[in-house]
Formats: structure tokens, C-alpha cells, sequence
């Protein structure tokens, strides 16, 4: 774990230490926490190394290097209240801190763990020195000891930081990377001689207590890795699917994805930003009208406004995709926190009854899949698709193997459903069928002609407010349940992990929390796991496995338990227990197994609140 203000490079020094880890063929899953504001407030991010698989973190951390005291000791506003309570809590017992020296050891609090102080200023000030820079244009570069010093306690090859250096700031000017590279030999030289003696004993402490990697893994076993953040691989997914067309306003977290977009024009995706939420997805169904894949993204409070063009895609059976990168609510909320609180809003977005598809993938790499087979839904069965993300998925990131990646792209097989060429007139867009889809077409057709309308309308689309003719269009857009749920392949609706007949236990969940809560009952066959993708409409496989289990608990980031309501008031079956977090942090694996066991022991309702 590292930190600081906002503003001061800790991104940077997720990524680069990432992908030093991944140079050396280990996994990593990386997640970054900071507060709602541009610059200056807290900011820090946690990454896991392991030689396993991973997608999700402990509560507290072997090692953390901390440049500023207020990571350490946390911080206070000028009323006295705390911002932050300080990361030397979140150490484990024997673990490793890294402080300035500036900072009073006393002040930490903590006789459990090994603290070892660096001069982060005298580092500085001599690759200052040596540039003939002012020490304020250097120590930006404090991210850069910071990976270097962890580094180099962990045992990796120092050759390999430069290398990771160089790689990472390739398009920065040369400048730059002379700079930071010569940050980085500066900090190995000062633990090496300066501060040698405490950096050795700091190195065989660590080794003493299993710290350290017996052994340095080759990259080669895992063939070519991508750090692959969240954000990223939803927008990977809409690339595979064909999208052309990306329409957003700007909000946190949703607004990194279309960045991302923009920054990669070989996805073959035009972004467009217009004025409002409203437009966005105006312009959104407009082009599906037309015939183009197009897609958004945003989160809640711009969800919010886009109700009723959601609604509107309904009416007229739309193909629509809009992926919602949930946050803290209500209201404004929490920008930069995560959570799960608008599962039930999505289900009932909008005025009146139609059809529409709600799912949620549970990691960076279902992600993908899931994000790219939500355009086949929303055109087979011409209905809006939502894509229930969240920041605890789209602003974690870990290594992918690129064959991952391509698998994806090449088992993936576009479906445009009934999308025809030519017809002949008379057309009827919304023709009365046997499984209630009807033949689209692209507009500009030279033999048809049709209408769409806000309003109840006919065959043709013209304005009707006949009694039958209305109960014939609610049963067509709201008929397509059954065949949707008879054609998904049971992985695309649920996942179940371990064996149910045979477990004390069922740990229901959705979303961000299910890797946290597959990784808690590994090696635990008192508990097994369902995963729920398909949220609407709730597969009836998955709601026969849950009225079998001998117990339940639902698993979810909010306070409500949005998922157990929902699956009470369409099968009438009621979760009994629950575990859930919303404080705003994501859920973490080893709070998840303390908790289940909280459950078998009796406890019906759990609230974590790990930070």
C-alpha cells in the first residue's frame, strides 16, 4: 500500500509497480481509493501479488511505503473532525512500514510491525542537485522511491524497475524518464549505503517472516500479460461487440471509460460529448434507430436523468446498451466511493411496465464478455440492456493474459437479431408475432416507412388508444421474458461455486463482491456460492437452487439488500440472513469469511465496514 495527496503521482505508482510484479510473472490485482475532489485530499491504493489467479484484496497489507505523515497518522479538517484515520491500522501484525524520517516513529502506535524510516527529501534534493532542477519540479518523483524502495526490499532486480520506468513513461519526454530513472537509482544507492545497515536488517526481518518470494517467477509460464483496469475492459467489451458510437457527459467514475475510448482511436469508436444527460441518450437511441451499435455510460445521478428516453427506447423496442458505473447515493452521494444501490432502480427506471434486461458481471474480465453480449441482447430481443458496474470493478485493475482477451473477441459472434435489408411494402415496424420481435430496419429504406412515437401506438407505429390494441402492444413488450430466459446458456445467468446439496450454507451475491466471495469460501465446503449475472429477468434455475439450499445469505454493497427484495418479490422466497456493506469501501475477501462464519454461528444480519 501507498498514498498521499491527490495530485502527487500515486496512480502512476499503482501502475508502475503493477506491471514491475507482472514483469516478473506474478498476478496482481491493484484497487485505488480517493476523495471527491480534483487535488490535495487523501488518495491511496492497495495491490495484491500473488502466483494465483486474483480479483480481490485482504483488509490490511504486508508492506506499505508512505512518503507524508497523514497517511500514516491520518488527518483532520479544521473543525477537528476526521477526514481520514491513518493506514498504520491497516498494517498487519509483524508486517513492514516505510516512513519519512521526518516522522516521529512514536506517534505510530505500533510495537507489532518493523518501521523503517528513508530521507525522501534527501533523495530528492540530490537528483535535483544533479539535474540543476529546483527540488519542486522533483518531488512529484516521490511515487517513483516509493516502488523502487519496495522494490528492492522485496528482493526484484533493480535493472527491472528502470526497464518498468522506461516502459511506463514511454511517451513522456526523454527528460522525464532520465529524471525518474535517476530517482530510482538514487533511492537503491541511498538503502544500499546511507541507510544500509537498517535496509539489510529491514530485508532479512522480511525474509524472516515469509515476505519475500522464495523465488522470482519468469514471465514466460504466463504468456504476454495486459494491465487491464476495469474501466478498460468494459470498453474492450463494447470494441468486441462493434459499437461505434459512444455518447456520454462526464461523471465519476463512469467518465474514465470514455477517456479511455478517446485515448484509443484503434477501437474503432466515436465519442461524442453533447450537452446534457438528456442528450446523451437521445442521441444514443437516434443512432440504434439508424442502425448503429451505440452505447453509454454513466452512473447513478445521470441514470437519473436519463429515465425517460429509457423509457421511450421501450416503447419503441430499441436496441439500447447503457452501462451504469454505480457509486455512493442518493443524490450526489459518494462520487469516488463504491456501492450497489441501484439495482432496484434499474429494474423499475422509468414510468410504465416494459421489457428490459438487467445484468451484472462480477469482475474486470466478465466484464468484457458480458459488456460485448449485452448489444446481441439488446438487438435479438429490441429492448434496453443495462450493464450494472460499479467502481469497485471499474477502477480495480489486474493482469489478463492477451489470449484472454482475443479468446473473447474470436467465440464472440455479432447477433443483430431481426435486422433485414429490404422489405417490402406495406412495412409494419411493430408487427404483432409469435415471439413478440418484430422485423427492424435501418432508417432510410426506399420501401418503408414508419413511425415512433412516445405515445401507445398500432403495427405501423401510428398513435392509437384502442383498448385491444393496447393490451396487444403491453403483452408484446413486456412477452419476452420467457424466450430470453430460454435461450441465455446457464453460465450467461448465474455461477455457482461449490456443491449446494451439500453445504451448510448458500452465499447469494452479485457484482463486485462475488471474486471477494469466491476467494472467502475457497477450501471451505460448508459454503457454497451463487453468483447472479442475469438480475432481470431472474433466472428460475438459479431461484430452484436457492429454495433447495439448507440456508441462505445475500451478499451485496448496500443497505437494503436491493438483490433479496428483488428476488422476494418475484418468487416470494426470502433470504433470511444477510451480509452487507455500505460505507462506501469495497468488500474484501477476509472480511467475507469472518462473516459467513458469523452466520453459521446464528447471527441473521451482518454489517461490515472495513475502509
Amino acid at each position: 500500500m501507498t498514498g498521499g495527496k491527490q495530485g502527487s503521482g500515486i496512480d502512476v505508482a499503482l501502475g508502475l509497480f503493477s506491471r514491475l510484479m507482472m514483469k516478473f510473472g506474478y498476478n496482481i490485482y491493484g484497487y485505488r481509493e480517493y476523495f471527491s475532489n480534483i487535488k490535495g485530499m487523501h488518495s491511496f491504493f492497495t495491490v495484491r501479488v500473488s502466483d494465483k489467479k486474483i480479483a480481490s484484496i485482504p483488509s490490511t497489507v504486508d508492506m506499505a511505503v508512505f512518503a507524508d505523515t497523514e497517511s500514516v497518522l491520518g488527518e483532520k479538517n479544521e473543525r477537528g473532525e476526521i477526514v481520514h484515520e491513518g493506514h498504520a491500522r491497516d498494517i498487519k501484525k509483524d508486517g513492514l512500514l516505510v516512513v519519512d524520517s521526518k516522522l516521529e516513529k512514536a506517534k505510530i502506535g505500533r510495537n507489532d510491525i518493523k518501521i523503517l524510516d528513508i530521507d525522501f527529501d534527501s533523495i530528492i534534493s540530490g537528483v535535483a542537485k544533479k539535474f540543476n532542477k529546483p527540488t519542486s519540479d522533483v518531488v512529484i518523483a516521490k511515487n517513483i522511491i516509493c516502488v523502487s524502495a519496495s522494490a528492492y526490499l522485496l528482493g526484484f532486480d533493480h535493472d527491472a524497475v528502470v526497464e518498468a520506468i522506461k516502459s511506463e513513461f514511454a511517451k513522456k519526454p526523454q527528460s522525464v524518464v532520465d529524471l525518474d530513472v535517476s530517482v530510482s537509482e538514487e533511492t537503491v544507492e541511498y538503502l544500499k549505503t546511507r541507510n544500509g545497515e537498517l535496509a539489510s536488517e529491514t530485508i532479512n526481518y522480511m525474509k524472516s517472516k515469509g515476505m519475500t518470494p522464495e523465488k522470482i517467477l519468469k514471465n514466460g509460464d504466463q504468456g504476454q500479460q495486459i494491465y487491464m483496469e476495469g474501466f478498460a475492459s468494459t470498453a474492450i467489451g463494447k470494441a468486441i461487440a462493434g459499437c461505434k458510437m459512444q455518447i456520454y457527459y462526464p461523471i465519476t467514475p463512469a467518465s474514465d471509460e470514455s477517456v479511455f475510448i478517446e485515448e484509443h482511436p484503434e477501437l474503432g469508436i466515436r465519442v461524442i460529448q453533447p450537452e446534457s444527460e438528456l442528450a446523451v441518450l437521445a442521441m444514443t437511441a437516434g443512432a440504434n434507430v439508424a442502425g448503429v451499435r451505440a452505447s453509454s455510460s454513466t452512473s447513478g445521478p445521470g441514470m437519473s436523468l436519463m429515465a425517460e428516453t429509457v423509457t421511450w427506447a421501450g416503447m419503441n423496442e430499441v436496441p439500447l446498451v447503457l452501462v451504469d458505473h454505480q457509486r455512493g447515493a442518493p443524490a450526489t452521494g459518494q462520487p469516488t466511493r463504491t456501492e450497489q444501490g441501484d439495482l432496484m432502480f434499474a429494474i423499475h427506471q422509468g414510468h410504465g411496465d416494459f421489457g428490459r434486461i438487467i445484468m451484472a458481471p462480477g469482475d474486470v474480465e466478465e466484464s468484457i464478455e458480458m459488456t460485448a453480449e449485452a448489444f446481441n441482447y439488446a438487438e435479438r430481443y429490441q429492448l434496453p440492456v443495462i450493464v450494472l458496474g460499479e467502481k469497485a470493478i471499474s477502477q480495480g485493475s489486474m493482469n489478463m493474459s492477451k489470449s484472454t482477451v482475443t479468446a473473447i473477441k474470436d467465440r464472440y459472434r455479432v447477433d443483430r437479431g431481426k435486422l433485414v435489408d429490404e422489405v417490402k411494402a406495406p412495412y409494419k415496424r411493430f408487427e404483432f408475432t409469435d415471439d413478440n420481435i418484430s422485423p427492424r430496419i435501418k432508417l432510410g429504406n426506399p420501401n418503408a416507412i414508419f413511425w415512433l412515437t412516445g405515445d401507445e401506438h398500432d403495427e405501423w407505429g401510428h398513435v392509437s388508444e384502442e383498448p385491444t390494441n393496447r393490451i396487444k402492444m403491453m403483452d408484446k413488450r413486456n412477452g419476452k421474458y420467457d424466450r430470453i430466459l430460454q435461450d441465455l446458456k446457464p453460465e450467461e445467468k448465474f455461477k455457482m461455486v461449490g456443491d449446494v446439496n451439500n453445504a451448510e450454507l448458500l452465499a447469494v451475491t452479485w457484482g463486485g463482491p462475488s471474486a471477494a466471495v469466491i476467494e472467502a469460501v475457497e477450501g471451505n465446503n460448508k459454503v457454497a456460492v451463487m453468483q447472479i449475472k442475469l438480475i432481470h429477468p431472474l433466472p428460475k434455475e438459479a431461484v430452484e437452487i436457492l429454495k433447495k439450499a439448507k440456508n441462505t445469505v445475500i451478499i451485496e454493497e448496500n443497505i437494503t439488500a436491493q438483490l433479496k427484495q428483488h428476488i422476494a418479490s418475484v418468487t416470494g422466497f426470502v433470504i433470511p440472513n444477510e451480509i452487507l456493506k455500505y460505507n462506501g469501501r469495497l468488500v474484501r475477501y477476509d472480511e467475507v469469511s469472518e462473516a459467513l462464519t458469523r452466520v453459521m454461528k446464528g447471527e441473521n444480519k451482518v454489517i461490515l465496514n472495513g475502509y
